[in-house]
């Protein structure tokens, strides 16, 4: 789309999460090829900043799941409180919303009373967790670019304006691996490849890597000719992660950080433990089997314990993405998990033992994310630009006397 826009526009864009970092990185790049004057200024990460984004607060540092952010209350009330202002100050031309629901209906509110519109960009997922405040989204957003498909008709039903746009963690998708790897050959003979898979976060990666390494010696006890390799989609030092585990107590497990490097590890796997978010799309996209976890905090167990109608309060009956896309349960999930390691490694080795179940969910998992990937030379971001262009320009046509 070519923006007609003669104008310094400003853009208002808030990312909490180093996810929402990189694909608010790559939808700034999408929006200067269509808007070549744009002020980007918001919640950043490094990754914004380094795209041009004035950075207000980085909150990506401080991104945590399952009750978390709990545990920091004062200080993300004092920000956001800082950032409402900000935004009643600066009244940008238009307010870009990244995932983090927590933060962003605060300034989408604060946008809106601004005057600005507001595109919000990888629906908050209220189809799960909170569909009662589906009116909500639409009060506070002037369009939504969801990257599941099924999100577009639900929000659309319940009067969101809102566009699927395509799932961004594939805009730069490797080729698959052709032919695919022999899962039966890996079977017989027990030459596993293995990706051990914590999650993007340090917290998740501090609660996860003593489950990993515990389902990686039982399957190296199991099968000798194994090889489990940890692998952390950001680029975190490998080194660093290396002696963390090697304080659990092993030494026989390869390390890799980086997307790109996790995305080598991943097609040349037959099988994958995941910690559970976006990192199983990409297991998925190389038709890796796997099984997915959560392990949760103390704060979220007791919740979950003593409130005991907690999960009935989600609307779905899964929590992995893979689960929630297919659903139902295409591979095994432990999601919220805070239990001894045992169930964990039981149901890894028995999947594992299942070459029925390693070839339906291979197959399964591909066709999985087939509509998830925008054709090329396209990609969600570009769609999403897209549509920040046009709310831009209605805006522009709406405002002219």
């Amino acid at each position: 789309m070519n923006a007609s826009i003669d104008r310094p526009v400003t853009i208002f864009l808030s990312a909490a999460e180093a996810s929402g970092d990189e694909h608010a990185a790559n939808l700034m790049e999408a929006l200067r090829r269509r808007i070549p004057n744009a002020r980007f200024i918001g919640v950043a990460g490094e990754q914004m900043a380094a795209a041009g984004c004035e950075v207000l607060a980085d909150l990506t540092g401080k991104a945590a799941m399952l009750g978390g952010p709990l545990l920091r209350l004062g200080y993300y009330i004092r920000t956001i409180r800082r950032l409402r202002k900000a935004i009643g100050e600066i009244r940008p031309d238009v307010h870009v919303p990244v995932n983090s629901p927590a933060m962003n209906w605060h300034l989408a509110r604060a946008a809106k009373q601004a005057g600005a519109p507001v595109v919000y960009y990888i629906a908050p997922q209220v189809w799960a967790w909170a569909p009662w405040r589906v009116r909500k989204l639409a009060r506070l957003t002037d369009a939504v670019a969801c990257i599941l498909p099924f999100e577009q008709s639900y929000l659309r039903r319940r009067g969101v304006n809102a566009t699927y746009v395509g799932h961004p963690v594939f805009d730069d998708r490797p080729p698959q691996p052709d032919p695919p790897l022999d899962l039966l050959d890996a079977w017989y003979h027990g030459t596993w490849r293995v990706a051990l898979l914590p999650g993007s976060r340090p917290a998740e990666i501090r609660h996860h890597t003593g489950p990993l390494v515990a389902v990686a010696k039982a399957i190296r006890r199991r099968w000798h000719g194994a090889r489990c390799t940890f692998a952390t989609l950001r680029a975190y030092d490998p080194d660093a992660v290396g002696r963390m585990v090697r304080r659990i107590g092993t030494s026989d497990i390869e390390f890799v950080a980086g997307k790109e490097s996790a995305q080598r590890v991943l097609a040349g796997s037959h099988f994958a433990v995941a910690g559970s978010g976006t990192v199983t799309l990409q297991a998925a996209y190389f038709g890796v089997p796997m099984v997915v976890f959560y392990r949760t905090g103390p704060l979220t167990s007791f919740l979950y314990r003593t409130l005991g109608r907690l999960r009935s309060l989600v609307a779905t009956p899964h929590f992995s993405l893979v689960n929630i896309l297919a659903g139902r349960r295409i591979v095994p999930e432990f999601v919220p998990w805070r239990h001894s390691t045992a169930k964990l490694v039981r149901m890894t080795l028995e999947v594992m033992n299942d070459p029925g179940f390693l070839c339906d969910a291979r197959k399964n998992l591909l066709e999985l994310v087939r509509p998830l990937c925008v054709a090329p030379p396209g990609k969600a971001a570009d769609n999403a630009a897209d549509l920040v262009v046009r709310v831009l320009q209605q805006r522009r046509l709406t405002a002219s006397p």
